[in-house]
Protein backbone atom coordinates (compact mmCIF):
# COMPACT_ATOMS: atom_id res chain seq x y z
CA UNK A 1 0.00 0.00 0.00
CA UNK A 2 1.41 3.47 -0.85
CA UNK A 3 2.74 5.25 1.93
CA UNK A 4 1.28 9.03 2.25
CA UNK A 5 2.12 10.84 5.58
CA UNK A 6 -0.09 13.61 7.37
CA UNK A 7 -0.05 16.77 5.91
CA UNK A 8 3.01 18.76 7.58
CA UNK A 9 2.68 22.54 8.75
CA UNK A 10 5.17 25.36 7.97
CA UNK A 11 7.38 26.41 11.04
CA UNK A 12 8.63 29.69 12.63
CA UNK A 13 12.55 29.33 11.91
CA UNK A 14 14.99 30.78 13.85
CA UNK A 15 15.60 34.60 14.11
CA UNK A 16 16.84 36.13 10.77
CA UNK A 17 16.88 32.94 8.49
CA UNK A 18 14.27 32.68 5.60
CA UNK A 19 10.66 31.91 5.78
CA UNK A 20 9.21 29.00 4.72
CA UNK A 21 5.67 28.55 2.31
CA UNK A 22 2.92 26.14 3.12
CA UNK A 23 4.50 22.75 4.11
CA UNK A 24 4.57 19.85 2.35
CA UNK A 25 6.67 16.88 2.90
CA UNK A 26 7.54 15.37 6.38
CA UNK A 27 11.07 15.67 8.71
CA UNK A 28 11.90 13.44 11.10
CA UNK A 29 15.22 13.01 12.95
CA UNK A 30 16.29 9.86 14.95
CA UNK A 31 16.72 10.55 18.88
CA UNK A 32 19.56 8.53 21.41
CA UNK A 33 17.90 7.49 24.52
CA UNK A 34 21.69 7.18 25.64
CA UNK A 35 22.41 10.91 25.71
CA UNK A 36 19.94 12.84 27.53
CA UNK A 37 20.41 16.97 27.71
CA UNK A 38 21.69 16.16 31.47
CA UNK A 39 23.37 13.62 33.10
CA UNK A 40 24.02 13.52 36.69
CA UNK A 41 22.62 16.78 37.52
CA UNK A 42 22.71 20.28 36.27
CA UNK A 43 26.15 21.38 36.88
CA UNK A 44 28.40 20.91 33.53
CA UNK A 45 31.24 20.68 35.77
CA UNK A 46 30.62 17.71 37.92
CA UNK A 47 27.73 15.82 35.56
CA UNK A 48 28.63 12.53 33.98
CA UNK A 49 29.47 14.47 30.84
CA UNK A 50 32.31 15.65 32.40
CA UNK A 51 33.63 13.40 34.75
CA UNK A 52 33.41 10.74 32.23
CA UNK A 53 32.14 10.89 28.52
CA UNK A 54 34.25 13.80 27.70
CA UNK A 55 37.15 12.74 29.65
CA UNK A 56 39.64 10.73 27.84
CA UNK A 57 40.14 8.90 31.07
CA UNK A 58 36.61 8.75 31.78
CA UNK A 59 34.56 5.20 31.97
CA UNK A 60 37.62 3.44 33.66
CA UNK A 61 39.60 4.24 30.21
CA UNK A 62 37.62 2.44 28.09
CA UNK A 63 38.09 4.64 25.34
CA UNK A 64 41.32 6.37 25.94
CA UNK A 65 43.01 4.45 22.99
CA UNK A 66 40.88 7.03 20.68
CA UNK A 67 40.69 9.88 23.12
CA UNK A 68 37.78 9.40 24.93
CA UNK A 69 34.16 8.52 23.86
CA UNK A 70 32.55 12.24 23.11
CA UNK A 71 33.72 15.16 21.53
CA UNK A 72 30.97 17.71 22.54
CA UNK A 73 27.91 17.84 24.64
CA UNK A 74 24.20 19.01 24.59
CA UNK A 75 23.32 22.39 25.18
CA UNK A 76 21.31 22.43 28.63
CA UNK A 77 17.61 23.49 28.69
CA UNK A 78 15.74 25.15 31.49
CA UNK A 79 15.56 24.17 35.10
CA UNK A 80 12.27 21.83 35.78
CA UNK A 81 10.55 19.04 38.09
CA UNK A 82 11.25 16.36 37.03
CA UNK A 83 14.01 17.48 35.24
CA UNK A 84 14.40 14.47 32.87
CA UNK A 85 10.71 15.20 31.75
CA UNK A 86 11.60 19.23 31.53
CA UNK A 87 14.77 18.00 29.01
CA UNK A 88 12.64 15.84 26.88
CA UNK A 89 10.10 18.38 26.37
CA UNK A 90 13.06 21.30 25.64
CA UNK A 91 14.63 18.60 23.18
CA UNK A 92 11.20 18.09 21.20
CA UNK A 93 10.38 22.08 21.38
CA UNK A 94 13.82 22.55 19.79
CA UNK A 95 13.49 20.20 16.99
CA UNK A 96 9.71 21.48 15.99
CA UNK A 97 11.39 24.65 16.07
CA UNK A 98 13.31 24.35 12.93
CA UNK A 99 10.44 21.83 11.29
CA UNK A 100 11.32 18.71 12.65
CA UNK A 101 8.16 17.04 12.87
CA UNK A 102 8.44 13.67 14.11
CA UNK A 103 11.14 12.35 16.23
CA UNK A 104 12.25 8.62 15.48
CA UNK A 105 13.51 6.49 18.46
CA UNK A 106 16.49 4.20 18.33
CA UNK A 107 14.96 1.27 20.14
CA UNK A 108 17.86 -0.35 21.58
CA UNK A 109 16.61 -2.86 24.17
CA UNK A 110 13.00 -3.52 25.24
CA UNK A 111 13.17 -2.70 28.93
CA UNK A 112 15.51 -1.20 31.15
CA UNK A 113 16.76 2.12 31.58
CA UNK A 114 16.79 2.81 27.75
CA UNK A 115 13.44 1.97 27.08
CA UNK A 116 11.75 3.28 29.63
CA UNK A 117 12.43 6.98 27.95
CA UNK A 118 10.28 6.07 25.18
CA UNK A 119 6.85 6.56 26.85
CA UNK A 120 7.99 9.90 28.57
CA UNK A 121 9.11 11.01 25.07
CA UNK A 122 6.14 10.02 24.17
CA UNK A 123 4.51 12.41 26.50
CA UNK A 124 6.96 15.14 26.25
CA UNK A 125 5.84 15.40 22.43
CA UNK A 126 2.22 15.47 23.75
CA UNK A 127 2.49 17.85 26.24
CA UNK A 128 4.97 20.32 24.17
CA UNK A 129 3.39 20.43 20.78
CA UNK A 130 0.34 17.99 20.02
CA UNK A 131 1.25 17.96 16.52
CA UNK A 132 4.56 16.30 16.90
CA UNK A 133 4.77 13.16 16.79
CA UNK A 134 7.28 10.30 17.94
CA UNK A 135 8.17 6.94 15.71
CA UNK A 136 9.74 3.43 16.62
CA UNK A 137 12.67 2.44 14.66
CA UNK A 138 13.79 -0.99 16.68
CA UNK A 139 17.64 -1.27 15.84
CA UNK A 140 18.54 -4.43 15.08
CA UNK A 141 21.97 -3.62 15.98
CA UNK A 142 20.77 -4.47 19.35
CA UNK A 143 17.77 -6.58 18.95
CA UNK A 144 19.61 -9.18 17.63
CA UNK A 145 17.52 -11.78 19.12
CA UNK A 146 14.29 -10.39 19.81
CA UNK A 147 11.29 -12.41 18.85
CA UNK A 148 8.04 -11.66 16.61
CA UNK A 149 6.11 -11.69 19.89
CA UNK A 150 8.08 -9.72 21.42
CA UNK A 151 8.27 -7.32 18.77
CA UNK A 152 4.66 -7.66 18.21
CA UNK A 153 3.57 -7.02 21.72
CA UNK A 154 5.45 -3.92 22.50
CA UNK A 155 4.51 -2.14 19.23
CA UNK A 156 0.99 -2.74 20.59
CA UNK A 157 1.37 -1.10 23.75
CA UNK A 158 3.64 1.71 22.13
CA UNK A 159 0.55 2.35 19.37
CA UNK A 160 -1.79 3.46 22.46
CA UNK A 161 -0.04 6.30 22.99
CA UNK A 162 -1.56 9.85 21.17
CA UNK A 163 1.56 10.75 19.63
CA UNK A 164 2.70 7.35 18.22
CA UNK A 165 3.49 8.31 14.27
CA UNK A 166 0.65 7.15 11.50
CA UNK A 167 0.58 7.66 8.40
CA UNK A 168 -2.46 9.66 6.74
CA UNK A 169 -4.36 6.08 6.34
CA UNK A 170 -3.43 5.19 10.39
CA UNK A 171 -1.38 2.46 9.83
CA UNK A 172 1.29 2.65 12.71
CA UNK A 173 4.83 4.07 11.17
CA UNK A 174 7.63 0.89 11.48
CA UNK A 175 11.45 1.78 10.84
CA UNK A 176 13.62 -1.05 11.44
CA UNK A 177 17.21 0.23 11.56
CA UNK A 178 19.40 -2.24 9.76
CA UNK A 179 16.39 -4.08 8.52
CA UNK A 180 18.57 -6.99 6.85
CA UNK A 181 19.35 -7.97 9.68
CA UNK A 182 16.53 -9.98 9.38
CA UNK A 183 15.56 -11.60 6.37
CA UNK A 184 11.91 -10.51 4.68
CA UNK A 185 9.94 -13.19 6.06
CA UNK A 186 10.29 -11.90 9.53
CA UNK A 187 8.94 -8.64 8.55
CA UNK A 188 6.08 -10.19 6.31
CA UNK A 189 5.60 -12.10 9.41
CA UNK A 190 5.34 -9.01 11.59
CA UNK A 191 3.21 -7.43 9.32
CA UNK A 192 0.32 -9.70 9.06
CA UNK A 193 0.50 -10.34 12.64
CA UNK A 194 -0.14 -6.62 13.97
CA UNK A 195 -2.96 -5.97 11.19
CA UNK A 196 -4.64 -9.69 12.49
CA UNK A 197 -4.11 -7.60 15.60
CA UNK A 198 -5.89 -4.66 14.59
CA UNK A 199 -2.70 -2.41 14.22
CA UNK A 200 -1.75 -2.45 10.61
CA UNK A 201 1.24 -1.11 10.32
CA UNK A 202 3.30 0.67 7.76
CA UNK A 203 6.71 -0.66 7.03
CA UNK A 204 9.30 0.88 6.16
CA UNK A 205 12.62 -0.45 5.83
CA UNK A 206 16.45 1.17 6.61
CA UNK A 207 18.73 -0.33 5.30
CA UNK A 208 22.71 -0.02 6.01
CA UNK A 209 23.36 -2.04 3.42
CA UNK A 210 20.95 -1.59 0.86
CA UNK A 211 21.87 -4.54 -1.66
CA UNK A 212 19.39 -7.05 -0.81
CA UNK A 213 16.70 -4.06 -0.21
CA UNK A 214 14.60 -5.39 -3.59
CA UNK A 215 13.61 -8.51 -1.39
CA UNK A 216 11.83 -6.31 1.32
CA UNK A 217 9.79 -4.09 -1.59
CA UNK A 218 6.50 -6.56 -1.77
CA UNK A 219 4.85 -5.18 2.04
CA UNK A 220 6.44 -2.23 2.61
CA UNK A 221 5.35 1.25 2.06
CA UNK A 222 8.74 2.88 1.38
CA UNK A 223 12.55 2.43 2.10
CA UNK A 224 15.51 4.20 3.69
CA UNK A 225 18.97 3.70 3.44
CA UNK A 226 21.82 4.91 6.25
CA UNK A 227 23.56 7.56 6.01
CA UNK A 228 27.22 7.44 3.97
CA UNK A 229 28.94 9.69 6.26
CA UNK A 230 31.38 11.54 4.12
CA UNK A 231 30.92 13.71 0.91
CA UNK A 232 29.61 11.18 -0.76
CA UNK A 233 26.39 11.13 0.68
CA UNK A 234 24.68 12.95 -2.02
CA UNK A 235 25.45 10.87 -4.64
CA UNK A 236 24.77 7.65 -2.49
CA UNK A 237 21.11 8.81 -1.66
CA UNK A 238 20.41 9.84 -4.66
CA UNK A 239 20.94 6.05 -6.42
CA UNK A 240 19.25 4.93 -3.22
CA UNK A 241 16.26 6.39 -4.45
CA UNK A 242 16.65 5.18 -8.08
CA UNK A 243 16.86 1.80 -7.25
CA UNK A 244 14.33 1.73 -4.48
CA UNK A 245 11.47 3.03 -6.91
CA UNK A 246 12.90 0.67 -9.64
CA UNK A 247 12.71 -2.30 -7.05
CA UNK A 248 8.93 -1.55 -7.16
CA UNK A 249 9.07 0.38 -3.53
CA UNK A 250 6.03 3.12 -3.65
CA UNK A 251 7.90 5.99 -1.86
CA UNK A 252 11.67 6.33 -0.61
CA UNK A 253 12.98 8.76 2.07
CA UNK A 254 16.38 10.41 1.74
CA UNK A 255 18.41 9.76 4.85
CA UNK A 256 21.52 12.87 6.25
CA UNK A 257 23.47 13.89 9.35
CA UNK A 258 25.66 16.33 9.87
CA UNK A 259 29.01 14.21 10.09
CA UNK A 260 29.62 10.90 11.28
CA UNK A 261 32.79 9.84 12.92
CA UNK A 262 33.15 7.42 16.06
CA UNK A 263 35.53 7.72 18.67
CA UNK A 264 34.58 3.81 20.39
CA UNK A 265 35.74 2.24 17.11
CA UNK A 266 38.11 4.94 16.01
CA UNK A 267 36.39 5.47 12.61
CA UNK A 268 36.41 8.90 11.16
CA UNK A 269 34.19 10.42 8.15
CA UNK A 270 34.88 13.53 6.18
CA UNK A 271 31.52 15.09 5.92
CA UNK A 272 33.87 17.73 4.31
CA UNK A 273 31.78 20.87 6.45
CA UNK A 274 28.45 20.78 5.65
CA UNK A 275 28.52 18.83 2.10
CA UNK A 276 27.70 15.24 3.53
CA UNK A 277 24.77 16.95 5.09
CA UNK A 278 23.55 19.22 2.77
CA UNK A 279 23.89 17.30 -0.36
CA UNK A 280 21.80 14.01 0.81
CA UNK A 281 19.10 16.45 1.26
CA UNK A 282 19.36 18.12 -2.09
CA UNK A 283 19.37 14.68 -3.29
CA UNK A 284 15.66 14.09 -1.65
CA UNK A 285 14.47 17.32 -3.24
CA UNK A 286 15.62 16.42 -6.47
CA UNK A 287 14.87 12.76 -6.59
CA UNK A 288 11.39 13.18 -5.16
CA UNK A 289 11.91 11.88 -1.79
CA UNK A 290 7.93 11.54 0.57
CA UNK A 291 9.74 12.57 3.24
CA UNK A 292 13.82 13.12 5.03
CA UNK A 293 14.96 11.72 7.70
CA UNK A 294 18.11 13.18 9.64
CA UNK A 295 20.47 10.47 10.96
CA UNK A 296 20.67 11.92 14.31
CA UNK A 297 19.19 14.24 16.62
CA UNK A 298 21.39 13.28 19.55
CA UNK A 299 23.75 10.64 18.99
CA UNK A 300 26.81 12.12 20.73
CA UNK A 301 28.56 8.65 20.41
CA UNK A 302 28.48 8.67 16.29
CA UNK A 303 28.98 12.28 16.14
CA UNK A 304 26.07 12.50 14.19
CA UNK A 305 23.93 14.90 16.47
CA UNK A 306 22.24 17.54 14.66
CA UNK A 307 20.61 19.14 18.01
CA UNK A 308 22.40 22.55 19.31
CA UNK A 309 25.82 21.49 20.93
CA UNK A 310 28.43 22.23 23.17
CA UNK A 311 30.77 22.55 20.21
CA UNK A 312 28.65 22.76 16.63
CA UNK A 313 26.78 24.98 18.79
CA UNK A 314 23.42 26.05 16.24
CA UNK A 315 25.47 25.51 13.08
CA UNK A 316 24.26 22.52 11.74
CA UNK A 317 21.32 22.96 13.39
CA UNK A 318 20.80 26.65 11.66
CA UNK A 319 21.37 24.59 7.98
CA UNK A 320 18.63 21.92 8.57
CA UNK A 321 16.27 24.98 9.26
CA UNK A 322 16.93 26.23 5.51
CA UNK A 323 16.83 22.80 4.00
CA UNK A 324 14.37 21.45 5.67
CA UNK A 325 12.19 24.52 4.46
CA UNK A 326 13.52 23.69 1.24
CA UNK A 327 12.48 20.04 1.35
CA UNK A 328 8.85 20.81 2.36
CA UNK A 329 8.11 23.51 0.11
CA UNK A 330 10.44 22.61 -3.45
CA UNK A 331 11.81 25.70 -3.70
CA UNK A 332 14.56 27.55 -1.45
CA UNK A 333 13.44 29.47 0.94
CA UNK A 334 13.51 33.80 0.90
CA UNK A 335 16.19 35.15 2.35
CA UNK A 336 15.69 38.20 4.36
CA UNK A 337 18.76 39.23 6.33
CA UNK A 338 22.50 38.88 5.54
CA UNK A 339 24.41 36.23 7.46
CA UNK A 340 26.37 33.12 7.46
CA UNK A 341 27.51 29.85 9.03
CA UNK A 342 30.71 28.79 9.69
CA UNK A 343 32.43 25.64 10.10
CA UNK A 344 36.13 23.91 10.91
CA UNK A 345 37.50 21.69 12.91
CA UNK A 346 39.29 22.63 16.01
CA UNK A 347 42.43 21.57 14.78
CA UNK A 348 44.55 19.83 11.41
CA UNK A 349 42.83 16.77 11.51
CA UNK A 350 46.25 13.93 11.61
CA UNK A 351 44.59 10.24 11.77
CA UNK A 352 47.43 8.47 11.47
CA UNK A 353 49.29 10.82 14.14
CA UNK A 354 50.04 8.05 16.81
CA UNK A 355 51.10 10.45 19.91
CA UNK A 356 47.47 11.51 20.15
CA UNK A 357 46.90 7.68 20.95
CA UNK A 358 45.75 4.66 18.29
CA UNK A 359 45.80 5.90 15.02
CA UNK A 360 41.91 6.41 13.15
CA UNK A 361 40.59 4.73 10.25
CA UNK A 362 39.43 6.94 7.50
CA UNK A 363 36.09 5.30 5.89
CA UNK A 364 35.21 6.89 2.77
CA UNK A 365 36.81 9.74 1.29
CA UNK A 366 40.30 11.17 2.79
CA UNK A 367 40.55 14.18 5.09
CA UNK A 368 40.92 17.14 4.39
CA UNK A 369 41.79 20.62 6.45
CA UNK A 370 39.33 23.20 5.49
CA UNK A 371 36.94 26.23 7.00
CA UNK A 372 33.60 26.87 5.55
CA UNK A 373 31.72 29.67 5.27
CA UNK A 374 28.09 29.31 4.51
CA UNK A 375 26.22 32.73 3.28
CA UNK A 376 22.60 33.81 3.65
CA UNK A 377 22.94 36.96 1.10
CA UNK A 378 20.11 39.03 0.35
CA UNK A 379 22.54 40.63 -2.78
CA UNK A 380 25.93 39.99 -4.21
CA UNK A 381 28.57 40.46 -1.45
CA UNK A 382 31.96 40.00 -1.43
CA UNK A 383 33.57 37.06 1.35
CA UNK A 384 36.43 36.79 3.50
CA UNK A 385 37.94 33.91 5.37
CA UNK A 386 40.91 34.22 7.37
CA UNK A 387 42.67 31.41 8.53
CA UNK A 388 46.72 31.33 9.67
CA UNK A 389 47.12 34.85 9.27
CA UNK A 390 46.01 34.26 5.75
CA UNK A 391 43.01 36.16 3.82
CA UNK A 392 41.42 34.12 1.30
CA UNK A 393 38.39 36.07 -0.60
CA UNK A 394 35.86 35.81 -3.15
CA UNK A 395 32.81 37.47 -4.81
CA UNK A 396 29.16 35.67 -4.31
CA UNK A 397 26.05 35.98 -5.79
CA UNK A 398 22.81 36.69 -3.70
CA UNK A 399 20.86 32.95 -1.72
CA UNK A 400 22.66 30.37 -0.54
CA UNK A 401 26.19 30.41 -1.41
CA UNK A 402 29.65 27.94 0.20
CA UNK A 403 33.19 29.33 0.26
CA UNK A 404 35.92 27.32 1.75
CA UNK A 405 39.07 28.16 2.34
CA UNK A 406 42.32 26.48 3.68
CA UNK A 407 42.95 25.66 7.65
CA UNK A 408 46.03 26.64 9.23
CA UNK A 409 46.81 26.24 12.57
CA UNK A 410 45.46 29.67 14.42
CA UNK A 411 41.91 32.18 15.17
CA UNK A 412 39.74 32.06 12.27
CA UNK A 413 37.42 35.05 11.13
CA UNK A 414 35.04 35.65 8.79
CA UNK A 415 32.77 38.55 6.92
CA UNK A 416 30.39 39.55 4.80
CA UNK A 417 31.32 43.15 2.77
CA UNK A 418 28.79 44.99 0.29
CA UNK A 419 29.88 48.44 -1.23
CA UNK A 420 33.05 48.82 0.93
CA UNK A 421 31.29 47.98 4.32
CA UNK A 422 30.81 45.21 6.61
CA UNK A 423 27.95 43.56 6.15
CA UNK A 424 28.16 40.70 8.60
CA UNK A 425 31.85 39.52 10.49
CA UNK A 426 32.69 37.09 13.20
CA UNK A 427 35.78 35.81 14.96
CA UNK A 428 35.36 31.89 15.39
CA UNK A 429 34.98 31.29 19.19
CA UNK A 430 37.40 27.62 18.27
CA UNK A 431 41.21 27.93 17.15
CA UNK A 432 42.76 25.36 15.50
CA UNK A 433 45.39 23.98 17.66
CA UNK A 434 49.08 23.81 17.34
CA UNK A 435 49.01 20.86 19.86
CA UNK A 436 45.77 19.21 20.06
CA UNK A 437 45.93 16.57 22.47
CA UNK A 438 43.45 14.36 21.33
CA UNK A 439 42.25 13.32 18.32
CA UNK A 440 39.01 15.59 16.89
CA UNK A 441 37.53 15.33 13.68
CA UNK A 442 34.48 16.95 14.54
CA UNK A 443 33.64 20.08 12.62
CA UNK A 444 32.57 22.81 15.36
CA UNK A 445 30.15 26.03 14.31
CA UNK A 446 28.98 29.43 14.66
CA UNK A 447 27.46 31.26 13.07
CA UNK A 448 26.59 35.90 12.65
CA UNK A 449 22.97 35.17 13.31
CA UNK A 450 23.97 34.08 16.69
CA UNK A 451 25.84 36.85 17.49
CA UNK A 452 29.11 34.42 16.57
CA UNK A 453 28.28 31.85 18.74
Amino acid sequence: MPLSWPKARPRRLPSGLPRPAAACARSSSIISPPYPLTIGGRDPANDYYEKHYLRRDGENGKFAAYGGLLRERPLPGPVGKPQAQSDLRTEVARAARIGVDVFGVDLLTMDGRLAAAVPGLLDAAQETDPRFRIAIEPDMNSLRKVTLDQLAAYLLTFAKHPAAFRAADGRLVVMPFRTEARPPEFWKALTDRMAQSGEPIAFIPTFVDPATAGKYAGFSAAAARGITGDASAGPAQRNFGRNALAHGYPAWIASAAPQDSRAKYGMASEAEGSVSFTDAIRAGIEGGANALHIMTWNDYSEMTELQPSSATRFAYYDLAAYHIAWFKTGAPPRIERDGFVGLHRRQLFRPGNVALGKPWRIHGRPPVDLVEMTTFLTAPAELSITSGGQTFREAAPGGLHRFTAPAAVGPVSMSIRRAGKIVAACRSPWTIEAQPDRQDPIYSGFSSLRGCN
